[in-house]
């Protein structure tokens, strides 16, 4: 079997780099604009096709970001045969599913506080405002 030349190597890695940055940033705008982020919404942000979502590397991404679950990764391939999956690298992927599902319910709590807060406010103020109608 012939092997690829470096600069080739090199260039497929570079241009797999600038691939998962596209969509570390796409995802992170989306969440920071309030968007529930979805594979369909990163395809229109960064132009990608949606054969590149497939890739393991991308995959990688989607499951840091909550975006698929970890059950969706595929084992990687070594010379055309699956190659078993490292368990530290499976749990890893899953605590930081976890990680994220954690951070992302202590800020719905904290939305929920604060819009209770804002519901208390408004209803004191309903019942001040009608017992000022003599």
């Amino acid at each position: 079997m012939k092997k690829l030349p470096q600069h080739l190597l090199d260039k497929q890695e570079s241009v797999r780099a600038a691939t998962t940055k596209a969509v570390s940033d796409a995802i992170i705008e989306l969440n920071a604009q309030g968007y529930n982020t979805r594979i369909k919404d990163i395809m229109a942000v960064t132009g990608l096709s949606r054969s590149v979502f497939a890739k393991p590397h991308i995959r990688r991404i989607l499951v840091e970001y909550s975006i698929v679950e970890p059950g969706d990764i595929e084992p990687l391939r070594e010379n055309g045969k699956a190659r078993r999956r490292d368990i530290h690298t499976i749990l890893a992927e899953k605590d930081g599913y976890i990680d994220r599902l954690l951070f992302e319910n202590d800020q719905f709590r904290q939305e929920c506080e604060i819009l209770r807060g804002q519901i208390h406010l408004l209803t004191c103020k309903n019942v001040l405002m009608d017992d000022n109608d003599f």
